[in-house]
């Protein structure tokens, strides 16, 4: 195993990540809409169908072990994420806002999930066990954070920038922007801060056939 950098400088920052996105689309798509106006059986309909990623993400997980590393797709998806993030915020002040954001929160939610995948595997593999086991508690602490920051200092945020801005609209679009980067930030310090196991490489050797066999034993 190649290890480059502690688990301290990456297990809480990746499990960070992995928090932010979910609780934006689980949690800040709902209290966006409220106050934009949208009734409350609209909301239901239609964020309820954004939980859908997780709920099927096993059906896509062993594509992750097929298709490149999954340090790769740890770093692709929080581009993806960012990207995401940005369309929601260019998005919400516009004329197709509840479209236009949906779609991007279809994206960040499909991202999301696939980087929840990534991100669950590669502990695995970057870690020896008794770093696994040491590692637990740290990792759902940070998780814990991540969903602090977004659905209480993040939401206190966008108020404040409501009175400043008096514009509900773009005082989100000026949150997501910065949500955004921060995956930016992440996305350039994991580059530099994931190790790279040398069982994360060795999984690529593995045939289709193998990966499958996993999946459905």
């Amino acid at each position: 195993m190649s290890k480059n950098h502690s688990p301290w400088a990456w297990v809480p920052t990746l499990y960070f990540a992995e928090g932010v996105p979910y609780v934006a689309v689980m949690t800040i798509s709902v209290i966006i809409y409220k106050r934009l106006g949208l009734s409350n059986a609209d909301i239901t309909l239609y964020t309820s169908w954004l939980y859908l990623p997780w709920v099927i993400k096993p059906l896509w997980s062993p594509f992750v072990d097929m298709l490149r590393t999954k340090r790769w797709w740890i770093l692709v998806m929080q581009i993806l994420i960012a990207a995401a993030l940005a369309g929601v915020a260019f998005t919400i002040p516009g004329p197709w806002w509840l479209q236009g954001s949906l779609a991007f929160f279809w994206l960040l939610a499909f991202s999301s999930a696939t980087h929840d995948i990534a991100a669950d595997g590669f502990y695995m593999l970057g870690l020896e066990q008794h770093e696994q086991a040491y590692f637990v508690g740290i990792r759902s602490t940070f998780y814990r954070i991540a969903t602090i920051f977004s659905s209480g200092l993040l939401v206190g945020l966008a108020g404040v920038l409501q009175v400043l801005t008096r514009s509900i609209a773009y005082a989100w679009s000026l949150v997501f922007y910065l949500i955004a980067g921060l995956f930016i930030a992440l996305w350039l310090y994991h580059s530099w801060a994931l190790p790279r196991p040398s069982e994360d490489n060795h999984r690529m050797q593995k045939s289709a056939k193998d990966i499958m066999n996993e999946f459905w034993i």
